[in-house]
């Protein structure tokens, strides 16, 4: 057999090096060939290269696959005082989210913390212990290395997913997944559906089984995530409505709560002689701005559209004509 090309190898390895540390025990030499296509001769070299170039200690249990003694480490990296603290915080957000195991954050925000100046390092501690901690949840450790591991060697995923909307309506979909974003406390991905034929949003709490493909996918060079996500609010976007201009006025207090936040890329604050705020944007309206909108109630002005305005009145409606219905 021709020899790979040096690139695909290293993308081998790594790969390997992955499988083996998710499922210990579970890939023979045999099994790895399979997967790759390639001889077991091959895997064999390869093995050596994990055991005596990147010295991890690999070992086989006579019938069995391989395993590490220890998992492989990642080589030490050096901060400046901001990059420290930026990772920290971050790190420190990642513990509201399930699906992030909280032992390797807690290490890491440790070992990131040491790097700290004594004077800083007690708030930074004392940060740490206020941030409330997600469950374990091990279907989604599982998800985000499967889903995180296809993006980064560009290969397509087939999975079984239930929509919010059409009653959770289920369908297989095969998927050519672009990124991960982690939104309010969950997970989603983005990429390629090839049933919609069309980008799409997924939430990863509602993919029900997901199978990583041999096959792989070129990504298009046109895509811009951030512009992907800019016409909506939020990460959810209404995908077969057009962009429009909205215009809300407020009142105290919520003008300055409006005030205090970035919500959007495209939008425009002028503050009234009144102290009322003049607040623009151009989006999608979708359910997730409505609910937004709402939450303000009495506090809100709808200018523009009519269209929103007019739904504001018949949900408040609604709401009314619920209060007043008779408990049975």
């Amino acid at each position: 057999m021709a020899r790979l090309p040096e690139t695909t190898r290293t993308a081998r390895i790594l790969e390997m090096v992955w499988l083996i540390s998710r499922e210990p025990r579970r890939w023979t030499r045999k099994a790895l060939a399979t997967r790759f296509e390639i001889s077991e001769r091959m895997i064999t070299e390869d093995v050596q290269i994990i055991r005596h170039g990147l010295v991890f200690d690999l070992q086989a249990d006579y019938g069995k696959g391989y395993y590490f003694t220890s998992l492989p480490h990642l080589p030490a990296v050096s901060y400046s005082l901001p990059e420290a603290l930026a990772l920290i915080l971050a790190a420190q957000s990642a513990r509201q989210l399930s699906g992030v195991s909280q032992t390797d954050l807690a290490a890491a925000i440790a070992r990131l913390t040491a790097v700290i100046p004594e004077e800083l390092r007690e708030m930074v501690e004392r940060l740490g212990t206020s941030a409330p901690i997600a469950p374990e949840d091990d279907r989604r450790q599982y998800l985000l290395a499967t889903v995180s591991h296809a993006i980064s060697m560009r290969q397509q995923l087939h999975i079984h997913y239930t929509a919010a909307s059409r009653n959770g309506a289920e369908s297989e979909r095969t998927i050519d997944p672009y990124a991960i974003v982690p939104y309010l406390r969950s997970w989603h991905m983005i990429g390629y559906c090839h049933l919609r034929q069309d980008m799409r949003v997924f939430k990863l709490d509602r993919i029900g089984a997901v199978t990583t493909l041999r096959s792989t996918f070129e990504p298009d060079a046109d895509f811009d995530l951030a512009a992907f996500l800019g016409e909506g609010w939020g990460l959810i976007r209404g995908l077969d409505t057009p962009v429009e201009r909205v215009e809300i006025i407020f009142e105290q207090p919520a003008a300055r709560w409006v005030a205090e936040e970035h919500w959007h890329a495209s939008q425009q604050l002028e503050w009234l002689a009144d102290e009322r705020l003049r607040f623009r944007v151009d989006i999608q309206i979708t359910p997730e701005f409505r609910r937004w909108v709402f939450r303000y109630g009495s506090q809100i002005e709808i200018v523009a559209p009519g269209h929103l305005r007019d739904w504001m009145r018949a949900e408040a409606q609604a709401v009314i004509d619920r209060v007043d219905k008779p408990a049975t």
